[in-house]
């Protein structure tokens, strides 16, 4: 049997820990933004591999609506919003501590804006970047 524990994944952007996670089981989302590769079938039905040299990759996180990271965040946001010339890109990376998965970004630029929603209930801040390169090594883990 396999072993996962939420509170032994660490996420640090620029170097601070982003903890404060909305509820569900998507808080953390991290993709690459392109395939590795793709196939070519030549008329005589032998194929060629093109390797994609494009690494970059796509981060969601999902904090909650009034939390220090959420304010983090937004600072960040604002700064590279209002003024790009004096924002410097984030690096990111997390560990799952207990199954040693590691994932390491450079080069990191916001993308969609979060929303401001407001109600009867506890509205997650969801945050979207986009990374230069993005790589992931997932490890056999805890059994």
């Amino acid at each position: 049997m396999a072993t996962f524990d939420p509170k032994q994944v660490i996420v640090l952007l620029d170097g601070r820990e982003i903890n404060d996670w909305s509820d569900g089981s998507d808080v953390i989302n991290a993709t690459n933004q392109v395939d590795a590769g793709s196939m070519v079938i030549g008329a005589d039905g032998r194929g060629i591999f093109i390797a994609n040299p494009d690494k970059s990759g796509k981060l969601v996180l999902k904090t909650k609506q009034h939390s220090a990271d959420n304010a983090f965040l937004s600072k960040l946001f604002n700064q590279q919003k209002n003024d790009i010339k004096s924002y410097t890109p984030v690096t990111l990376v997390i560990r799952d501590l207990l199954n040693d998965d590691v994932l390491s970004a450079t080069k990191g630029y916001f993308t969609t804006p979060p929303t401001f929603v407001r109600g009867n209930g506890h509205n997650a801040q969801t945050w979207t970047l986009v990374f230069e390169q993005m790589t992931m090594t997932f490890e056999k883990g805890v059994q």
